[in-house]
């Protein structure tokens, strides 16, 4: 599609902001300071498709409400003549450019896109990773505010939201991410601490679920951790002697005097698992020879 590029100067009351976003007070006052003392740097871009003299902003929103702070009426602007849906994703890709190191920081822009677009679509569209966009749309769909506001602060990555995202009561997805922040876990360790704390809650939920803290889920995890260490180091024990038993008895068996007094006690009928078990354990020393 051609697009018609104009600077001009417009009246901000005309231009309508399609995707507004909240502003950190700080930076904006900033922001502010520097055009009353040096004037604006960079033009808005709007959008006025049919001629009508009506505008939807692109990008720039700052940069309005800094000159309506500063009583100014009209604002020097790039006009150009693309449809809403493309008003959007402009306004992404300026966001993603400013923001070297970040994905999309507005989690209100996906909300929006999803509306008309999938999941891969609105990552290719904006050349973010789709575990991103899926982890947004996730926590969107479903109400988690203090894992979205995490996320739009870089706080918690999108994975690590998402899984934060299962758990069954917000007090422990509050501790899951109060855990998170303090020590940093894995994804792996995060999930397997939640799956740990439910299981045991299961039952008694209403009583664990108000005291549950990082430091809980931590004493949780641990114990369970020293269990399974304690577990598979008696397995280990019973599988050493039971390969010890397994290779004195096959031995005794080469023996003709010893399989001779199994036959006079009645003691020759050797159980077909045990049986089976030993001819492995021959099989598997033959093949080492």
């Amino acid at each position: 599609m051609k697009r018609a590029h104009k600077i001009r100067s417009i009246p901000i009351s005309a231009i309508k902001i399609t995707n507004p976003r909240d502003r950190f007070e700080e930076p904006f006052t900033e922001m502010v300071h520097s055009i009353a003392r040096v004037g604006l740097k960079r033009p808005i871009t709007v959008s006025d498709r049919d001629g009508s003299g009506q505008y939807e902003l692109v990008c720039g929103q700052g940069r309005i409400e800094a000159f309506a702070k500063l009583k100014a009426t009209e604002i020097p602007a790039i006009v150009t003549n693309v449809g809403t849906e493309e008003c959007i994703l402009l306004s992404l890709v300026e966001n993603i450019a400013r923001r070297q190191h970040s994905p999309v920081e507005s989690v209100s822009d996906i909300g929006r896109l999803a509306e008309s677009y999938d999941t891969g679509e609105i990552a290719n569209k904006l050349g973010v990773p789709a575990k991103y966009v899926q982890a947004v749309r996730y926590l969107l769909h479903n109400g988690h505010h203090n894992l979205i506001k995490a996320l739009e602060r870089r706080a918690v990555t999108p994975t690590m939201a998402f899984e934060i995202a299962k758990a069954n009561t917000p007090q422990l997805q509050a501790a899951l991410l109060k855990l998170y922040k303090g020590e940093k876990r894995s994804v792996a360790e995060i999930a397997k601490i939640r799956k740990l704390f439910e299981q045991q809650a299961h039952g008694a939920a209403k009583r664990v679920e108000k005291g549950v803290t990082p430091g809980g889920l931590v004493r949780v995890y641990r114990l369970e951790t020293e269990r399974h260490t304690t577990v598979a180091r008696k397995a280990e024990l019973v599988q050493m002697r039971l390969v010890f038993i397994l290779n004195a008895l096959k031995s005794l068996l080469d023996e003709r005097m010893f399989v001779s007094l199994l036959r006079a006690e009645g003691l020759d009928k050797i159980p077909l698992p045990l049986l089976r078990k030993l001819s492995t354990t021959r099989q598997e020393a033959q093949s080492r020879c």
